[in-house]
């Protein structure tokens, strides 16, 4: 599968990157070293880290960074906006159903102890309607893009609720 050039191939560059493309390179390559370092730095000095649990949980790594972002269009972030608001609106339909009817568990599609046996589960809120229905007000959703007839097509891989440390 070919790679996508997010900015633009050779000489072309996409008009959203016009400023990025000119702040790389008027910047040194140490500069931009050093840049990430004190990315890298802040992340792990602010908690900006996930842990892999199946590998036993430690240590700390690194959310996955770039200093050079990606930048969308207006039609690249229409679709992808819908896109995370469906993934959004799913992940909170879930979290009612478990906390009420149950209905997906009891259809097999996830099974029951994995989710009424989970550390995160909480008895307590069976039945409970939050404002708006809104159980995850924030969410960690990955998405790829890779390219096709040249063009970027990009896709959900991941979506879970987030919740802070109590």
């Amino acid at each position: 599968m070919p790679a996508f050039d997010e900015m633009g191939a050779g000489r072309h560059c996409r008009s959203q990157y016009d400023l990025i493309r000119g702040w790389i390179e008027e910047t040194a390559a140490d500069a931009l070293a050093l840049k990430r370092r004190e990315a890298e730095l802040l992340f792990r000095r602010i908690g900006i880290t996930f842990a892999v649990y199946a590998e036993g949980g430690d240590p700390e790594r690194l959310i996955p960074f770039d200093i050079i972002p990606r930048v969308l269009d207006r039609a690249e972030w229409a679709l992808l906006s819908r896109g995370l608001i469906q993934r959004v609106r799913a992940l909170n339909a879930f979290i009612r159903d478990v906390y009420h009817r149950r209905e997906i568990l009891r259809a097999g599609h996830v099974p029951q102890d994995l989710v009424l046996l989970n550390e995160g589960f909480r008895a307590e809120m069976q039945d409970f309607d939050p404002p708006h229905g809104v159980y995850s007000h924030v969410a960690g959703i990955d998405s790829c893009v890779w390219a096709r007839a040249s063009s970027a097509c990009s896709r959900t891989i991941s979506a879970r609720p987030r919740a802070s440390p109590t």
